[in-house]
């Protein structure tokens, strides 16, 4: 009952306005012996006539006016509401779950959201930032952010980095004491921070490339951190040797506070990957990932 009087409620302010039946009828895309008899049934569920109808002309009575007086501002704001609605149909909005390491965050989403969030103020992004292997449909996620052996099964990926390597680094002052590894082997006799992953439970290994193919190191002599950040901190304290993201510590590198041992034993592994479980995405996400793309492929200034 409701659902067809508020169209018909609309409908009678159309024809007060107007005072005509045929006028109102073209206004609305509708024949005027429909728009007739839907405002006579009105009439007759409430009981009172809502318009006087002449040969000439047709205005409302006096319950017509108190009822149109009284209805007039909320219908103006549900004609409101939904103008609001198809102007926004163009402007995706709603809550973008996404998950990725910590480094991906800092390094690869936040220098493209200001920009993101300008041109799309009405998506709201959240970012679970964490070294675990999230599972995106369990955890409801429209995406995440991975190195591309670490992605999930039956994903849809973008890469968005080139390959990378680790990068076995300790301090100056470390290396100077305790001496430059020149092999693989050579790390039994060093202090060594490890890494445990989140998600296996265990210390992550360290995989160069010998002679003989490949080579594993999985004794972490000294400490260990489940926390990339940390492990870099580590480092940087001299507390020993650490493997990490090159990106994680390029600026350490280059400002010296760090110095990388064994780069040539050290093999590519593939870069950033944006993933979400299908192709069938939300505009949000949609857009979210063009942006992404697109800023991870920009031309570097040299």
């Amino acid at each position: 009952m409701a659902r067809n009087r508020l169209d018909t409620l609309a409908a009678l302010r159309v024809v007060a306005e107007h005072g005509s039946f045929t006028r109102a009828a073209a206004d609305l895309g509708v024949t005027q012996s429909a728009l007739s008899h839907a405002i006579r049934r009105l009439e007759h569920d409430i009981g009172q006539r809502l318009l006087s109808r002449t040969t000439r002309s047709v205005a409302p009575t006096a319950v017509g006016a108190a009822l149109l007086t009284r209805l007039g501002p909320a219908l103006d704001e549900i004609s409101a509401a939904l103008s609001q609605v198809a102007a926004g149909a163009d402007q995706p909005s709603g809550l973008l779950r996404l998950t990725m390491g910590r480094d991906a965050a800092k390094l690869l989403v936040l220098p493209m959201l200001p920009a993101f969030r300008e041109a799309h103020p009405r998506i709201q992004i959240e970012i679970a930032a964490t070294d675990a292997l999230e599972d995106l449909v369990q955890g409801r996620f429209d995406g995440g952010i991975r190195m591309g052996d670490r992605l999930e099964q039956d994903m849809i990926a973008r890469r968005l980095t080139k390959e990378t390597r680790p990068v076995v680094v300790a301090t100056p002052d470390y290396l100077d004491q305790a001496g430059r590894p020149a092999r693989p082997e050579d790390l039994a006799g060093h202090a060594c921070l490890g890494y445990r992953m989140h998600s296996a439970g265990r210390v992550m290994p360290w995989r160069f490339v010998g002679r003989t193919g490949e080579v594993t190191f999985r004794d972490a002599t000294t400490m260990v951190f489940n926390d990339g950040a940390l492990l870099r901190q580590g480092a940087i304290r001299g507390l020993g040797l650490a493997c990490l993201w090159h990106h994680m510590v390029a600026e350490d590198l280059q400002a010296g506070r760090l110095e990388s041992v064994l780069d040539d034993h050290i093999g590519l592994l593939p870069g950033f990957y944006l993933y979400y479980p299908s192709r069938e995405v939300s505009p949000a996400m949609s857009l979210f990932a063009e942006a992404l793309v697109a800023w991870c492929r920009r031309p570097r200034s040299p």
